[in-house]
């Protein structure tokens, strides 16, 4: 039961005691009357017996000089005047002794609506202290994974800034991210191999990108193998992870790819190399949102990707028809 009902049972059952309470004590006010009327009457005819009795004593003694009231008679009388007067006296002392249990029994009525009434108070602190454990669970489970996320992004940088490539003769052709450009000028010019001389790269098909996109991977596989099973492991990390603001996180780690960077991507997540785990990844988190699209050989290769990979899922009309 979650707080709110909570809340809702204590008002309910407040407004539930205050009108019960006012009936008891009403009740309980009666009943007052009542003990005190039937006390009085009680202690009354206690009091008129013992008089009888007194009364009976000295007349007994003094008639008993005179032989004319025995003791006999006084028992006689004792039993019927007296003792039925203490016997009704008895009967209104067990009415107040009843009518005292009856007036316990409600105190007692409206002591155990107070005790269920402090149960739910006692319900509703544990529920508010249950929460503030959730919210304080979940931060600690935010900030964790944003001091694992933010090692992975210093990982995944100190890596492109790592890369080189070098000629033959061991001189430096790029650096750190510049190594994409070249690794795209790599991708374009295998590409423009394989459709063959003098036709437009716009007439590209997929199967012919991936063929290029193999050779470049292939020759270069020590350095992009680590770079792309780097950036998969950090999207694959946000995606199991229980956080919340997944694209949030997603969109921090898009944002450390330059456009080159972008373009292998889309290529490799294409090829056997990304196409079963990483592809589904770069869809379900908009991953190329940003991708610039004058670098795509064909526009016609962007439909090998579901919408969502672009736009956050929003379907132009165009891709509709």
């Amino acid at each position: 039961m979650n707080k709110v009902n909570l809340e809702q049972e204590i008002k309910e059952a407040s407004a539930r005691i205050q009108t019960r309470q006012s009936e008891i004590q009403a009740e309980l006010d009666k009943l007052e009357v009542k003990i005190s009327k039937y006390t009085d009457w009680a202690w009354g005819f206690v009091w008129t017996g013992l008089v009888l009795s007194v009364f009976s004593v000295i007349y007994y003694v003094c008639k008993n000089q005179e032989g004319g009231f025995g003791l006999n008679l006084l028992g006689d009388f004792l039993g019927g005047s007296v003792a039925s007067v203490w016997a009704l006296a008895g009967l209104f002392l067990i009415y107040v002794a009843f009518l005292g249990q009856k007036q316990q029994l409600l105190n007692q009525q409206l002591e155990i609506m107070y005790s269920q009434l402090e149960v739910k108070y006692t319900r509703l602190e544990l529920a508010g202290q249950k929460e503030e454990m959730k919210l304080q669970n979940q931060t600690l489970l935010n900030q964790k994974f944003e001091n694992t996320f933010f090692e992975l992004l210093t990982l995944f940088n100190s890596i492109v800034n790592s890369l080189d490539l070098r000629k033959t003769n061991k001189a430096i052709i790029a650096t750190g991210r510049d190594c994409f450009e070249t690794f795209y000028r790599y991708l374009k010019a295998g590409t423009e191999a394989v459709i063959g001389n003098g036709k437009s790269l716009k007439s590209t098909t997929i199967d012919q990108a991936l063929q290029a996109y193999d050779k470049v991977y292939r020759k270069n596989k020590s350095d992009l193998s680590h770079y792309f099973r780097t950036i998969y492991h950090i999207f694959k990390f946000i995606d199991v992870s229980n956080i919340k603001e997944k694209k949030r996180y997603a969109s921090i780690a898009r944002a450390q790819l330059s456009s080159h960077e972008q373009v292998l991507l889309f290529y490799n997540c294409l090829h056997g190399n990304g196409v079963q785990k990483f592809k589904p990844l770069i869809e379900k988190y908009c991953i190329f949102k940003n991708i610039d699209r004058e670098l795509i050989f064909n526009s016609e290769h962007l439909k090998e990707y579901s919408s969502s990979a672009f736009n956050n899922g929003k379907i132009n009309k165009s891709e509709k028809e």
